[in-house]
Protein backbone atom coordinates (compact mmCIF):
# COMPACT_ATOMS: atom_id res chain seq x y z
CA UNK A 1 0.00 0.00 0.00
CA UNK A 2 1.12 3.56 -1.13
CA UNK A 3 0.58 7.06 0.60
CA UNK A 4 -0.33 10.25 -1.39
CA UNK A 5 3.16 11.75 -2.26
CA UNK A 6 3.97 15.24 -1.21
CA UNK A 7 1.23 17.62 -2.25
CA UNK A 8 -1.36 14.95 -2.92
CA UNK A 9 -3.07 14.66 0.86
CA UNK A 10 -4.65 16.85 3.16
CA UNK A 11 -1.32 18.99 4.76
CA UNK A 12 -1.76 21.58 2.29
CA UNK A 13 1.62 21.56 1.07
CA UNK A 14 1.91 23.82 -2.27
CA UNK A 15 0.14 27.15 -0.01
CA UNK A 16 1.96 26.70 2.84
CA UNK A 17 5.20 26.28 0.72
CA UNK A 18 4.22 29.91 -1.39
CA UNK A 19 3.46 31.70 1.61
CA UNK A 20 6.52 30.72 3.51
CA UNK A 21 8.29 32.00 -0.42
CA UNK A 22 6.17 35.24 -0.13
CA UNK A 23 7.22 35.56 3.34
CA UNK A 24 10.84 35.93 2.51
CA UNK A 25 11.82 32.43 4.08
CA UNK A 26 14.97 30.94 1.73
CA UNK A 27 15.89 28.35 3.73
CA UNK A 28 16.02 24.33 3.46
CA UNK A 29 13.29 22.00 2.78
CA UNK A 30 13.38 18.88 4.91
CA UNK A 31 11.66 15.48 3.26
CA UNK A 32 10.65 12.31 5.53
CA UNK A 33 8.02 10.92 3.22
CA UNK A 34 6.29 7.69 4.30
CA UNK A 35 4.89 6.36 1.88
CA UNK A 36 4.64 2.39 1.72
CA UNK A 37 3.22 1.17 5.32
CA UNK A 38 5.17 -0.74 6.60
CA UNK A 39 3.73 -1.69 10.07
CA UNK A 40 1.40 -0.40 12.73
CA UNK A 41 1.60 3.31 12.13
CA UNK A 42 4.52 3.05 10.88
CA UNK A 43 6.00 3.80 7.26
CA UNK A 44 8.78 3.24 4.88
CA UNK A 45 9.86 4.49 1.78
CA UNK A 46 13.39 3.20 -0.01
CA UNK A 47 14.89 5.06 -3.15
CA UNK A 48 12.50 4.65 -5.71
CA UNK A 49 9.72 5.99 -3.65
CA UNK A 50 12.16 8.80 -2.21
CA UNK A 51 12.68 9.54 -5.84
CA UNK A 52 8.83 10.43 -6.48
CA UNK A 53 8.36 12.12 -3.24
CA UNK A 54 11.08 14.51 -4.41
CA UNK A 55 10.05 14.74 -7.45
CA UNK A 56 6.44 15.87 -6.44
CA UNK A 57 7.90 18.17 -3.82
CA UNK A 58 10.15 19.69 -6.82
CA UNK A 59 6.84 20.04 -8.91
CA UNK A 60 4.91 21.79 -6.18
CA UNK A 61 7.91 24.00 -5.84
CA UNK A 62 8.19 24.66 -9.88
CA UNK A 63 4.57 25.46 -10.09
CA UNK A 64 4.35 27.93 -7.05
CA UNK A 65 7.13 29.90 -8.27
CA UNK A 66 9.45 29.10 -5.68
CA UNK A 67 13.15 28.69 -6.68
CA UNK A 68 15.47 25.45 -5.97
CA UNK A 69 19.02 25.99 -5.50
CA UNK A 70 21.13 23.58 -8.03
CA UNK A 71 17.81 23.36 -10.26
Amino acid sequence: MHGPGAGQGDGGMAPILADAWASGYRGFLSLEPHLKVAGHSHGETGPDLFKVAADALKEICRTQGILLAGA
